[in-house]
């Protein structure tokens, strides 16, 4: 099964984290039929500086012919918002990459890092977000002048059928008992289109509850009872935010993962933070996010649920062995990104052996 993946290592600690998650492609490689060839496309700030572009076309063309893309973190302080970042805007929407699936998972071993109450963590937090990813506010359409500014929150009926139909799907495959709709359909003409479709479309899944629930209300019940959710499918601002508050409740940012994904066509998968500069070359980013999203790229573009679920392990018994800083115990050694990456590469190396 050779596989061709194009890597953007990014700026910051973009590349150091990308590293790690290569680590787990060679030994997922060297245990299993997987044959997979690497392919640079660089991307970002480091790259802007160079080309005057975030992203080269050379760089484009390699993604597009290549089966799926790890991405790096990127952006840098000394450039101006958005001048790096904007590449990430470019190849969702050059590659019509039309979900955006944000696992936040709380592993037992890290449930003191929740920075919630046990009472509110109760049976535990094992969400995953989905967010449509290419309309809403971030198409971009708009204006920017000296003392207005607007951007149009577009949606079409194709756009949203596409979305809640893989929300329903996913949740039916995880076999999930109840899908949440969130959106603001109190107030946005574009939230009442989407509380529509997403009723017409859930009399195809009888056996799987839903409810809708307004983004604002949506963002407490997040903090009092996010045990009780399992696949939130929703827009893509309101998704933007309410995945990076999940992502907070897992312990830490550095443990955050996502899938771009076009099911059957070239998706990107990258951790949610940021490319932290001010941490960059001091070897002390959690790498797991990274790891993570290599596992969303074998259940979503390789259809392997199976190597998921062990790189899945791995990471949880790595976590009962050692932690990077911006989840360290007390009780456990503190690892570099590097010794992260390398006890978890040894835990998945252990699983496929056997």
């Amino acid at each position: 099964m050779k596989k061709i993946i194009a890597i953007t290592r990014g700026d910051g600690c973009g590349p150091e984290v990308v590293n790690e998650g290569i680590k787990i492609l060679k030994i997922v490689s060297e245990f299993t039929d997987y044959d997979f060839e690497f392919k640079d496309a660089p991307a970002g700030g480091e790259v802007w500086k160079q080309y005057g572009t975030n992203l080269p076309e050379k760089s484009f063309e390699t993604i597009k012919k290549s089966d799926t893309l790890l991405f790096g973190a990127i952006g840098l302080p000394d450039l101006p918002p958005g001048v790096a970042e904007s590449a990430i805007m470019k190849i969702r929407q050059g590659l019509d990459l039309y979900v955006n699936l944000r696992p936040a998972k709380l592993y037992d071993v890290l449930r003191e890092k929740c920075p919630l109450k046990s009472e509110f963590i109760g049976s535990g937090i094992d969400i995953t977000f989905v967010r449509e990813n290419t309309e809403g506010l971030y198409k971009n359409v708009g204006s920017l002048g000296e003392d207005s500014a607007e951007n149009l929150m577009f949606y079409t009926r194709d756009g949203c059928e596409r979305i809640i139909k893989f929300a329903f799907e996913f949740a039916k495959k995880k076999n999930h008992k109840i899908v949440t709709s969130v959106d603001k359909a109190n107030l946005l003409n574009t939230s009442k289109l989407w509380r529509k479709i997403f009723h017409e479309m859930s009399g195809n899944y009888s056996n799987i509850e839903t409810e809708d629930i307004y983004i604002d209300a949506f963002t407490q019940w997040l903090i009092r009872a996010p045990h009780r959710f399992q696949t939130v499918v929703t827009g893509n601002m309101f998704g933007d935010i309410i995945s990076d508050e999940g992502a907070f409740l897992i312990g830490s940012l550095g443990m955050g993962s996502s899938g771009n994904i076009h099911p059957g066509k070239v998706s990107m998968y990258e951790p949610i933070h940021g490319s932290a500069p001010d941490i960059a070359g001091k070897g002390i980013a959690n790498p797991i996010g990274t790891i993570l999203s290599v596992k969303i790229m074998f259940e979503e573009s390789f259809n392997s649920s199976e190597i998921g679920n062990e790189i899945d392990h791995a990471v949880e018994e790595a976590l009962q062995e050692g932690r990077t800083v911006d989840i360290k115990s007390k009780s456990l050694e503190t690892l570099s990104t590097m010794e992260m990456g390398d006890l978890i590469a040894n835990k998945l190396k252990s699983k496929l052996k056997a």
